[in-house]
Order: structure tokens, then C-alpha cells, then sequence
């Protein structure tokens, strides 16, 4: 009973601190919301209804098939949101309001913050319960949360707006907590927001390949209806795709966007270590995550998911690099690599799980250190807005991309 009550202190404390420190970015996540308001009022998705704004917007990211207009970006982000729309809806239908004539006037900036920061808010209680089962201490815990929810871009960027990044850090999440059960009937359900991450990013095809086979290795003649699962929402999400935009691939799943061999080798050392964009620069304490994997094989051997996870990586990497725009646009940090958060926080947990930080002077000391700065870059983000002008002053990112590697000007020192 005691851990429930934590846990829900958990999401409250991780809510309110992401949705209420100022900085917000409203990009590519547009239009995210208010597919969910149409979804929720009318029954589609598309937006013709705020055609009126379509002028004003700052990124229209649109795309237009028999007379509708959608949004560009994937819908599954949308529908992970209708759990939050829909009371909404029902309480304004309820006093005769319409949620579409309320935004048709007003931004939906504050209420993609609030949905991000609670679907990234429930990730962190996930991440304490994983960590709690596997350490059995509600401190290392607690600490495991702390990192993953304010040493990260989850703090600094995505929780930001409703990214996609924000849907599958949540899926993700849920698909850990599935597998470290151990038991059939829950990797049967790991196959449920595994598959699901799809509809919200391409990408997620890396994770669904591999941890589809450590899946199947586990369950064997079961294996099937982990597949059928897996089809099913792969065969819904394609009649969905041909009733709205006449083609089973959704416009913005297109492969030849990471296709690029000219900024390739830059964009693998860039993601990891550029002052615009490096993984180990704004989240340094990750490189505690290679030596929580070293842990993991020296006390318990590895397991065929400890592999998968490792190639997961690996892939996702190489594949966000060979992105023309590896940078991810206008945003801050890591964007691009986000998804892979829960995985690098999963050997966290084996870091603490085994560190003794009373006999390990030295480790303990690099690894406040790296927890620090990883705290301060990434509050830097969440806290002021002109870490996010940086992206147009003094030279816009994506037409100025060399900028990723000014040493002299990086975002967090804004």
C-alpha cells in the first residue's frame, strides 16, 4: 500500500514540476491536439474544421486527400490523448460547449504541455516500480525517477508539447514493465504498445523487430497470438491509413527521409557528443547506463532482451543519423535519439542496483557530478525560452546546421 501511495506522490510531484516550469515548443506538434478535439467531437480525423487557423500557423504541416485536411505527423500520438480530450468533451457537451469552437480561438500550447507532462509523468512511475522490483530499494528508486524525468530531455524538450517522442517514451515504458514480469501472459501483452509504437513514429519498427524475436524465443508455439496481436493493430492502422489517404502507408512514413550518406559519419558523432545535439552532453549520467550493462553481465549473465536492447540502440542510432536533418529541427538536445530513454534508464537501474557508493569513492563522486550537469542543462531547457531562440538567433538551425557544433555558443548557456 505504501509503494501506491509513492507512486501516485510520484506522478503528482513529476506532473506539476514538468507542466509548470515555463518553456514550451510548438512545432512539429502542432496539430496533435486538435486531431484528438475531432477525434473526440466529430468522429475523424481530420481538421477541416480549424481551417481557419491554417493561415496563422507557424509550421502547417498539413496534407490534404479528397477535400480533408490532416495533420502530416502520425496520428497515434493523437489517439494516445483521447483518454484526456474526451471527459473534456463530455463535459462541455454537457453545458452545450464546444471544445472546436473554444480552440478555434484559443492556442492549444497549454494543453499539450499538460498531456505530454502526464503521459511522461506516468512513464516515471513505471520506471519506479521496474526499479523498485528490481533493486528493492524505494530510495535508488526514487533516484531512478529523478533521472529519468529531470536529467533528460524529457524535462528540457519533451515534455515540452505532444511530441511523438512523448508517445513512445510512455509505450515503451509499459513494454519494459511487460517483459521484466517474466511471465507468458504478460509478454503476450507487451505485444499491445509494442506494436502500437508504430502508428506513433516509423522508428519504432527497430524496437517491434527485435524485441518481436526475444518474444517469440520466450513463448514459442504462443509466439502466434503474440503475432496476431501484433498484426492485428498493423492491419487497422493500414485500412485507416487507405480510408484517409488512398495508399496502407501514412504520407509521412517515408523511408528515403533516412536515406542521407552525406552528413552520415557527423551525424553519428554529433548525436552523441555535439554541444548542439550530443546524447552525452546534455544527458552525461547515461554513460553510467554502458557501465549498468557491464554490472548486469558481471553479476547475472546477460539475458537474449539484454541483446535485443543493446541492438535496439544501436539501430535506432544509426538510423536517426542517416537523417539529412539529424539535428531534428528546431528543439533542444537529443531529440531524434528521446525514444531511447527508457532503455538507457533500464541499465541505470542495474548501475545502482550494484554500486556500493560508500566504498566506491570515485565512481560516486563522477556520478553526482555527471547527475548534476545532467540537472542543470536539461532545467536550463525547461526553464528558459531563450535556450529554444537559440535555435533562430543569431542563424536559423536548419539552414545554418554547422551551428550544432559551436562549442563557444550551445544552447544551454543561453
Amino acid at each position: 500500500m505504501k509503494s501506491i501511495y509513492t507512486t501516485i506522490c510520484i506522478y503528482l510531484f513529476v506532473w506539476v514540476v514538468l507542466y509548470e516550469t515555463p518553456v514550451f515548443n510548438q512545432t512539429d506538434s502542432l496539430w496533435s491536439v486538435y486531431t484528438t478535439i475531432s477525434l473526440a467531437e466529430e468522429g475523424n480525423l481530420n481538421i477541416d474544421e480549424f481551417q481557419s487557423l491554417f493561415p496563422k500557423a507557424f509550421h502547417v504541416n498539413l496534407v490534404e486527400h479528397n477535400q480533408h485536411f490532416y495533420n502530416y505527423y502520425p496520428y497515434g500520438v493523437s489517439l494516445l490523448a483521447l483518454p484526456y480530450i474526451l471527459p473534456i468533451n463530455i463535459w462541455n457537451s454537457f453545458h452545450n460547449k464546444s471544445l472546436i469552437q473554444k480552440y478555434l480561438n484559443s492556442s492549444t500550447v497549454k494543453l499539450e504541455k499538460n498531456i505530454s507532462s502526464s503521459l511522461l509523468s506516468i512513464s516515471a512511475c513505471i520506471f519506479f516500480i521496474i526499479s523498485l522490483r528490481m533493486t528493492n530499494s524505494i530510495t535508488k528508486s526514487l533516484l531512478v525517477v529523478f533521472i529519468f524525468s529531470f536529467c533528460t530531455v524529457i524535462f528540457s524538450c519533451i515534455s515540452r508539447s505532444l511530441w511523438q517522442h512523448s508517445g513512445n517514451i510512455i509505450l515503451y515504458s509499459f513494454v519494459l514493465f511487460l517483459l521484466t514480469k517474466k511471465k507468458n501472459s504478460f509478454v503476450l501483452l507487451a505485444s499491445i504498445p509494442l506494436y502500437f509504437s508504430y502508428v506513433v513514429r516509423p522508428t519504432s519498427l527497430v524496437p517491434i523487430f527485435f524485441i518481436s524475436l526475444v518474444c517469440i524465443y520466450q513463448l514459442r508455439l504462443k509466439s502466434f497470438l503474440f503475432l496476431g496481436i501484433g498484426g492485428s493493430i498493423f492491419f487497422i492502422f493500414y485500412l485507416v491509413n487507405q480510408s484517409l489517404f488512398g495508399t496502407m502507408i501514412h504520407p509521412y512514413y517515408d523511408f528515403g527521409k533516412v536515406g542521407s550518406e552525406i552528413t552520415f559519419k557527423e551525424a553519428l558523432v554529433g548525436n552523441l557528443i555535439s554541444p548542439g545535439r550530443g546524447l552525452f552532453i546534455y544527458s552525461p549520467i547515461f554513460l553510467f547506463s554502458i557501465y549498468g550493462f557491464y554490472l548486469k553481465k558481471k553479476f547475472e549473465s546477460l539475458s537474449i532482451l539484454d541483446f535485443a536492447i543493446l541492438l535496439i540502440i544501436l539501430f535506432h542510432w544509426i538510423i536517426v543519423s542517416r537523417n539529412i536533418n539529424w539535428w531534428g529541427g528546431h528543439s533542444y538536445g537529443y531529440r531524434l535519439l528521446s525514444d531511447l530513454i527508457p532503455f538507457l534508464t533500464f541499465y541505470l537501474i542495474y548501475f545502482l542496483k550494484y554500486i556500493d557508493f560508500r566504498s566506491e569513492k570515485i565512481k560516486s563522486v563522477f556520478f553526482i557530478i555527471f547527475l548534476l550537469v545532467s540537472f542543470y542543462i536539461n532545467l536550463k531547457g525547461a526553464m528558459n525560452m531563450n535556450t529554444y531562440f537559440w535555435n533562430l538567433l543569431p542563424n536559423n538551425i536548419d539552414k545554418f546546421p554547422e551551428r550544432n557544433w559551436d562549442w563557444k555558443d550551445p544552447a544551454f548557456t543561453r
